[in-house]
């Protein structure tokens, strides 16, 4: 359609002022529904936006042809001032006579006349769809035509292939969904969607009218589903020179980029919430979505791998909106609410889906750790977050013995359960009962080297000991679990997330417990820290764990030689912050770590304000720039690269 928005002449200029006018007193004065306001919005920048059109295209109109498209305007406009006032009856009246006048001129209409026609008709079948909304029957809207004069035929290169870029690019232009590809004219006349002379009968046109496409948020206006149906009744033909040409190559508009994938960030609760998504949303779509959208190739390009996953959508594009439950397309499909139920198997319980629905209302916000990290271990941690430390301890045993089944599937296994630990390992009962009365009298003197409350557990769920009194099993342990290579001088291993807290420990049979009480202690104490803050760093916990050892147990050997063996460390390091980003072996990056938590602890103030204030819930991060004024990159010496 032709743009005759620039060069309006004086009187021109002065409607235009006068409807702005109009429009400024009608929106200051009480509107009191949202979809009044709405229809106000439509009827008046329908007007504005249909002005040009009636100024340009009446030269080879009748008197006649004008005046009743200028009667459908006033229909529409007086509708609209109905609907304002409430009364939707007579604002429904108004409509399905402006219906049965544009129905009268279509049948005949010139392209002059259907040009005129083109903006009452958008502004008619957005009245109708709200009056449609508020339960008036109007019928039908049926769709405006497509003039024909002189045998003159669509184009597809011109007419259909830019709407098909526009509308179906994302899934069948540049990619091949549903095995259904339009790439070329060629591909597209190869598939099933086309009824030659018969509009009604093709795939392509009752996908449109259904609803059922196009997906991803976008739409078939009336008037480009009209040119679709003259294009398939005048027999489907190509007028351009090669039926392989790719769309985009025989427009010249590529296909628009796949808006699914933008990178849209998740919102944050605000601690008013009532339903979290880690702890009521996520273990619906683990239970019930997992089998089509939680693997290699997930159903309709449509991932709930992860939450971000989650926010990009698929194919259907994004599926919720943030407070709009009813809009969100993924209630939509739970509820089957105009399409097709999910999951396939049946329909949820509405319990279900009514939590999903109150979380988008709330918000749609993501109480995880990371929105990156996979759903089933968020649902994990934020639930291993909000238990008793009873509860995640029972959670824990069981873990435990599913982790030893990973690692040693076809070894019986005995545990152990003390105050602070569940000590699990092949060896005999009574070495684990070593191990586990090992543990039980370090735990204190952990816990008062570090200050902590001795009442209280030393790790919220209490911490796995795993023993192996062979080195292939523990080396095992670490490729299975860690996916890690333990060399050959390391005989121990810890690891904690909110979920787990482990440790691991290489007692061969000609040791006994005490023999690896350094270990032992050092990895009770790295655990305990590791808990106290969600962002704890592991260097952290590495050098107060072996700090912590060296103060209780300073009378052995070992012991006696950790200052040497961990200057010896640093000396080989690169960067004076090796141990801090990960770019040394953890063994020798735990000696370090030790080392610099002594320089650390030098400065009594600024290492109590640092405890005081992770203990207090701020965080390492924040807790260590507000301490010593720096990251610990930084107060080493070491600048960080600018990204």
């Amino acid at each position: 359609m032709q743009d005759h928005r620039v060069g309006f002449r004086l009187s021109e200029n002065l409607f235009m002022t006068r409807t702005l006018m109009n429009f400024e007193t009608l929106m200051t004065r009480s509107i009191r529904s949202t979809r009044q306001l709405l229809l106000v919005m439509c009827l008046a920048i329908g007007t504005m936006a249909a002005l040009p059109e009636r100024c340009a295209s009446g030269q080879d109109l009748t008197p006649k042809q004008k005046q009743a498209v200028k009667i459908i305007a006033t229909n529409i406009d007086r509708a609209g001032k109905q609907y304002k006032s409430k009364k939707f009856e007579a604002s429904a009246k108004y409509i399905r006579d402006a219906m049965a006048q544009i129905d009268a001129l279509a049948t005949t209409a010139s392209p002059e006349l259907m040009k005129l026609l083109e903006p009452e008709y958008e502004r008619l079948a957005k009245a109708h769809k709200l009056l449609t909304d508020s339960g008036q029957k109007l019928g039908v809207l049926k769709e405006l035509p497509i003039p024909m004069t002189g045998g003159e035929l669509v184009s597809f290169k011109k007419s259909v292939a830019p709407i098909l870029i526009a509308k179906c690019g994302n899934c069948h232009v540049t990619r091949n969904r549903g095995d259904f590809s339009a790439a070329t004219f060629e591909a597209l006349d190869k598939s099933t969607m086309l009824a030659y002379g018969l509009p009604d009968d093709s795939r392509l046109i009752q996908v449109i009218e259904s609803g059922e496409m196009p997906k991803g948020g976008a739409k078939i206006e009336p008037k480009e589903l009209a040119i679709l149906r003259a294009w398939m009744k005048q027999g489907a033909k190509f007028d351009g020179d090669n039926p392989r040409q790719p769309l985009g190559e025989l427009t010249g508009t590529p296909a628009p980029p796949n808006r699914n994938r933008q990178r849209i960030e998740p919102k944050m609760p605000t601690g008013k919430e009532t339903v979290s998504f880690g702890l009521h949303v996520a273990p619906i779509l683990l239970n019930n979505c997992a089998q089509c959208h939680i693997n290699n190739n997930p159903r309709s390009n449509f991932s709930m791998a992860n939450f971000r996953d989650l926010l990009r959508g698929g194919d259907g594009g994004t599926p919720f909106e943030s407070g709009k439950s009813a809009e969100s397309a993924i209630v939509k499909r739970l509820r089957g609410d105009g399409v097709d139920v999910m999951p396939p198997r049946g329909k949820l319980d509405d319990k279900d889906i009514n939590v999903i629905a109150k979380w988008i209302d709330e918000g749609g916000a993501f109480d995880g750790p990371n929105s990156q990290m996979e759903t089933q271990l968020v649902a994990a941690t934020v639930k291993a977050g909000s238990q008793t430390h009873a509860e995640l301890a029972a959670d824990r045993e069981v873990l435990a013995n599913e982790t030893w089944k990973l690692v040693m599937s076809d070894v019986e296994s005995t545990a152990l359960m003390g105050k602070n630990f569940v000590v699990t390992g092949s060896t005999t009962e009574s070495r684990l009962t070593d191990v586990k009365r090992l543990c039980e009298k370090l735990a204190p003197k952990i816990a008062s080297s570090l200050r902590t409350d001795t009442k209280q557990p030393l790790v919220k769920g209490n911490i796995s000991i795993f023993v192996f009194d062979k080195r292939y099993d523990f080396s095992e342990f670490g490729k299975m679990v860690e996916k890690l290579d333990f060399p050959k001088e390391v005989s121990g291993h810890w690891g904690y997330t909110i979920i787990d807290a482990y440790s691991t420990i290489l007692m061969t049979r000609n040791q006994k417990a005490e023999d690896v009480q350094i270990s032992l202690a050092h990895q009770i104490a790295s655990l305990h820290v590791a808990s106290l803050a969600s962002d704890m760093p592991r260097w952290f916990a590495d050098g107060m764990g072996l700090w912590t050892a060296r103060k209780i147990l300073s009378r052995e050997d070992d012991m006696k030689t950790i200052d040497s063996r961990a200057e010896a460390a640093a000396a080989k390091m690169i960067k004076p912050d090796d141990f801090v980003t990960n770019e040394m072996p953890a063994d020798k990056a735990a000696l370090v770590s030790y080392l610099f938590i002594k320089r650390l602890r030098s400065n009594s103030s600024a290492f109590g304000k640092l405890m005081k204030g992770i203990e207090g819930g701020a965080g390492f991060q924040t807790s260590f720039k507000a301490a010593y004024g720096g990251t610990p990159s930084e107060l080493l010496g070491q600048k960080r690269k600018k990204r």
